[in-house]
């Protein structure tokens, strides 16, 4: 068990009192940090879902386009072997041989085979652009909304980083203003084992135990924290002991 200092009195509770307050302010700071640090990424999943939704409906719509490009070709196919049949049917009262007339009748039923077949292909692609521009103004209007609700949840949380980002230069002024009053020898042990520790430096005994590693200590050590007349460090873990309060059993 290291004693961190002899110092007695009004002094030593002042000086407990203050390295608990800092190591609240510390405590703040750091939820505000990890808070600060982690609303630029949830503001960008949200951005990463706008464009997620404007990219299904600019799928749809290319969806939607190409079936209309689709039947636009199938119409000028139909057009042109329309025109190509009716040629081939003028022919019909020249033909002089059966040869010629027997070739001729199978270029027109092919003719017709295929005009069958651009026609179904056509009602088929009209079915599907009627569907498509029904979807994709259900698309658009689910786009709409939800990117209305994320666009509002990102200013929120741009108003939060700002938010924030005040209260912790409030937070690392008052810190300053408290470090100020710390015996600088007190100060540079509480930073070392802050640096250590990342989390508590002053820890509560509680029961006898050290409540940072639940390191038991001798009865005598824990009376002379219950006085409260000097500080230790807890030879489990390296914090800073105090005593827990009234009512609780120091010594076992």
């Amino acid at each position: 068990m290291v004693v961190f200092s002899t110092i007695e009195g009004e002094f030593l509770r002042e000086q407990l009192e203050l390295l608990l307050r800092l190591q609240e302010i510390d405590s703040a700071l750091s939820d505000l940090q990890w808070e600060t640090e982690d609303l630029p990424r949830q503001i960008a999943d949200l951005e990463q879902q706008v464009e997620t939704t404007d990219a299904a409906v600019k799928e749809q719509e290319i969806a939607l386009e190409t079936a209309k490009k689709d039947r636009r070709k199938f119409e000028s196919d139909l057009e042109d072997t329309s025109t190509k049949l009716a040629d081939l049917k003028s022919k019909q009262v020249v033909i002089k041989t059966n040869e010629e007339y027997a070739a001729l009748q199978t270029e027109i039923g092919y003719a017709e085979s295929t005009i069958s077949q651009i026609e179904d292909s056509i009602l088929v692609l009209l079915e599907q652009i009627e569907g498509a521009s029904v979807d994709m103004e259900v698309v658009r209007q689910s786009a709409a909304d939800s990117r209305g609700v994320i666009e509002k949840k990102i200013a929120e949380f741009q108003h939060e980083m700002v938010r924030q980002t005040e209260a912790l230069t409030i937070k690392r002024d008052e810190r300053v203003r408290v470090a100020m009053n710390v015996d600088e020898r007190m100060l540079e042990r509480y930073e070392r084992i802050l640096e250590s520790k990342g989390d508590q430096v002053l820890v509560p005994l509680i029961d006898g135990l050290c409540t940072g590693c639940y390191k038991k200590l001798p009865p005598q050590q824990a009376i002379e924290i219950r006085r409260s007349d000097r500080f230790f460090e807890c030879e489990g873990c390296g914090r800073i002991l105090y005593w827990g309060g009234e009512g609780q059993d120091g010594e076992e």
